[in-house]
């Protein structure tokens, strides 16, 4: 078989090999949930029961003198599922019998590994540990591969994370002085009997947001249960801003060196490298310990190294997809390679010759004391950089704005603060101001402090000029006045604001190289915006988000729903997903007949199947057309993860960034309906501590009738390639990424009084006014 010495991709998946490939156990009609769940609690220590359909599989343990139902041979080939559930059940067991703490048991199972006591590295002999803890944690599930040839590959999966809480109570951190006022608390809560091994601490549940402090009670807003709680039996929630400040109450004057050295001490857990080495020591481990027992007569060994997945496109195989091509003209007359940047500023956008807009107004408000800086930008922002640090390669943005977008002119507009003042008011009076000027702006630019994105609501002036010049269908562009000032990388930063620019001018920059079908192609993206008045109320509503994209990446609309509850969130989803399509219909003149194909991409795992629910409904009650669809769930929370041997990484600061990371574009079909894709490579990272990226993991819906896996995955990569945020690559389709703009706009300016979403579906559907 052919092999590529460029790459030697690895998963963190151990292999393993059963001693036989038959073994026995027994067959009972299945009754009832609660009936499966007495006969497990009953008899865990001695079965392994699992649902299949009617039937319910018990397996023993050991040679055990109980039996249920009818005798029966297994297979593991054939019952791959029940020899997974065998294989996990016998991690427990073993890891058990080793005097681990587990933090979970299903469907993950965790354990934390407290002889790595963290903040004793970090913090020396200061540290006390009846306070804070900082552990690594080791994430361990039996998977599957399965190949089209029916041989399916057992492994146990190991990902690594850290685990952070408390062990001092409320009382006991009120004690020392520190101020825990408007923080959420957790309490310890019951422990379910399957999960009768797992320390209670590890499983605390949120009850509320502390009020105020009376004695030994405090008083909670935003509750679950109770307005009170007795605060020597509840905890701070360990989020890590509440860690933090913790941390730099209790030690102040090492606070920076903490915050130093927990970077590097998570990393030596979470890095690709290093979890690599952790994998190698972890498969040592195991093999002192073979055979492990699964049943009565089943038990497996595991492999000398972590599964190597060779060339090729069956699944458990990997290949590296092409980065795509883009397109500048319409028809792709003209087509060029990534990137597209020096290409745009040769040729010009995709939308050149029909661009409306050859003149655009801009309105730019800043804080009065900035005016110089913000001058000078806007000057480099219209007329370009010249920048003579490296004639050798491309650097960007010396055309300025008219030239690199091919427009006729630019009109700037400078409108300073009045006074000392920069606060929302401010802003908001001078917004007004604009607009009863009587210029019909094309865009506003708002420059803004860094420390703004601290504020919520009403205070925060960004949010403000926002909710003003969008209820007037005007889009607007912030940056930070800290950006500004950053002259080294400021060509990097203008071409960036003047893509965004273009695109909200209504612009098309670039689109993918796609070839044209018989088939009339759209692909959604769904998400959700969550509106409630704090995190436990029980009065959540939820408003539905669609994005839609032509075939070749193009932003075509987008649209959200009203805010219902959740019981209401199908149908009101359902009725933007019919919105969109007539908008559509309409715009591109389908005719009866034609054939349509549909590509639903979500991401958000709790509202999966509600949401595949309102697709399926939608895509049924198209008449007079030929549809086919796919329900294509995007995830980022899963255990995978990939690392190349071979990547040596790059350099960053005198370091090197991204070792034993794979390059962008390594894709690996995990089985029919499931994929690897790496959008995150080591030119992505951002820093030379950033742990290891995972791979998204794409999922078709078992309700799909266009099931080519391999297309929408490669349709998912060419996605990333299409955000107009900047020139770069983005780590998310931007069918997942302009939802989820979208959801965070929509969040943060649900608090400014008169803010009217309306706006949304009527004047700025065809905007990118989230960008």
């Amino acid at each position: 078989m052919f092999q590529d010495n460029r790459y030697d991709i690895r998963l963190n998946l151990i292999t393993l090999r059963f001693n036989q490939r038959k073994f026995m156990g027994s067959e009972l009609p299945y009754e009832s949930d609660e009936k499966l769940k007495e006969l497990r609690e009953n008899h865990r220590n001695t079965h392994v029961f699992m649902r299949n359909g009617n039937f319910i599989q018990c397996i023993p343990i050991e040679n055990s003198t109980l039996s249920f139902g009818k005798e029966k041979q297994y297979d593991v080939l054939k019952h791959f599922t029940l020899a997974n559930r065998l294989v996990h059940q016998a991690l427990i067991r073993f890891l058990n019998s080793k005097n681990y703490e587990f933090s979970s048991i299903f469907p993950t199972t965790r354990i934390i590994i407290k002889k790595e006591n963290m903040l004793m590295n970090i913090i020396g002999n200061h540290y006390d540990d009846s306070l804070i803890f900082l552990y690594p944690q080791y994430e361990i599930e039996s998977r599957l591969i399965v190949p089209h040839n029916g041989k399916v590959k057992f492994g146990i999966l190991f990902n690594f994370s850290v685990k952070h809480g408390f062990n001092a109570t409320v009382s006991d951190l009120i004690s020392k002085g520190i101020d825990v006022s408007g923080r959420y608390v957790v309490k310890e809560g019951e422990i379910k009997p399957e999960s009768s091994i797992v320390d209670p601490k590890y499983k605390r549940k949120l009850i509320g947001k502390v009020d105020g402090i009376n004695g030994t009670t405090i008083k909670l807003n935003d509750y679950r249960e109770e307005d009170e709680a007795d605060s020597t039996k509840c905890f701070l929630e360990p989020r890590p801003e509440n860690i933090l400040n913790c941390l730099a109450f209790l030690y102040p004057d090492m606070y920076e060196q903490i915050l130093s050295r927990r970077q590097s001490e998570i990393f030596k857990v979470t890095g690709a490298r290093n979890q690599v080495e952790r994998l190698g020591k972890l498969i040592t481990w195991l093999k002192e310990y073979e055979p492990i027992k699964c049943s009565n007569d089943l038990s497996f060994t595991v492999s000398n190294e972590l599964y190597s997945p060779a060339i090729g496109r069956d699944a458990g195989k990997f290949r590296m997809l092409k980065t795509p091509d883009c397109v500048l003209r319409p028809g792709g007359s003209i087509t060029v390679k990534w990137p597209v940047d020096p290409q745009l500023e040769e040729k010009g956008p995709f939308d050149t010759e029909s661009f409306p807009k050859k003149v655009a107004r801009i309105a730019v408000i800043f804080p009065r004391r900035f005016q110089g800086e913000v001058e000078i930008f806007m000057r480099q922002f219209k007329d370009g950089i010249s920048d003579k640090r490296n004639t050798k390669r491309f650097v960007p943005y010396s055309q300025g704005f008219i030239r690199k977008f091919r427009l006729t002119g630019c009109k700037i507009d400078l409108f300073p603060l009045e006074g000392d003042s920069e606060n929302a008011e401010a802003y908001r009076q001078k917004c007004l101001e604009v607009l009863n000027k009587g210029k019909a702006y094309d865009l506003s630019i708002v420059v803004i402090k860094k420390d703004f994105h601290k504020l919520s609501g009403a205070e925060n002036p960004y949010l403000v000029v926002k909710s003003v010049f969008m209820s007037q269908g005007l889009p607007v562009q912030e940056i930070e006045i800290e950006t500004i000032q950053e002259e080294y990388s400021r060509p990097y930063v203008l071409n960036n604001v003047a893509v965004a620019c273009y695109a909200k001018l209504g612009g098309v920059p670039w689109v993918l190289s796609s070839v044209k079908g018989l088939t009339h192609e759209l692909i959604f993206g769904i998400g959700f915006a969550k509106k409630s008045h704090g995190r436990l109320s029980s009065s959540e509503r939820l408003v539905g988000i669609t994005t839609v994209f032509s075939g070749d990446g193009n932003y075509l609309l987008s649209n959200v729903s009203r805010e219902v509850p959740f019981e209401e969130y199908q149908e009101s989803l359902l009725r933007v997903l019919k919105d969109c399509l007539e908008q559509i219909k309409r715009r591109y003149a389908w005719q009866i007949g034609d054939k349509v194909r549909l590509i639903f991409h979500q991401t958000f795992k709790k509202y999966k199947d509600v949401e595949a629910a309102a697709v399926k409904t939608f895509v049924d009650e198209i008449s007079g057309f030929d549809v086919e669809y796919a329900f294509v769930h995007i995830s980022r929370s899963h255990p995978w993860r990939t690392y190349d041997l071979h990547s040596k990484g790059i350099n960053f600061k005198r370091n090197k960034k991204g070792e034993s990371v794979p390059w962008r574009g390594c894709y690996i079909p995990l089985g029919p309906k499931a994929a690897l894709l790496s959008l995150t490579g080591p030119h992505q990272l951002k820093t030379h501590l950033q742990g290891c990226p995972e791979p998204i993991l794409i999922s078709l819906h078992r309700e799909s009738t266009f099931n080519s896996l391999d297309y929408v995955s490669e349709q998912v990569y060419k996605l990333a390639y299409m955000s107009w945020r900047s020139f770069f690559p983005a780590s998310m389709p931007v069918t997942i990424s302009y939802s989820d703009l979208i959801a965070k706009l929509l969040g943060e300016l649900k608090d400014i009084p008169n803010w009217n979403p309306d706006m949304l579906i009527t004047k700025l559907s065809e905007s990118r006014w989230f960008l």
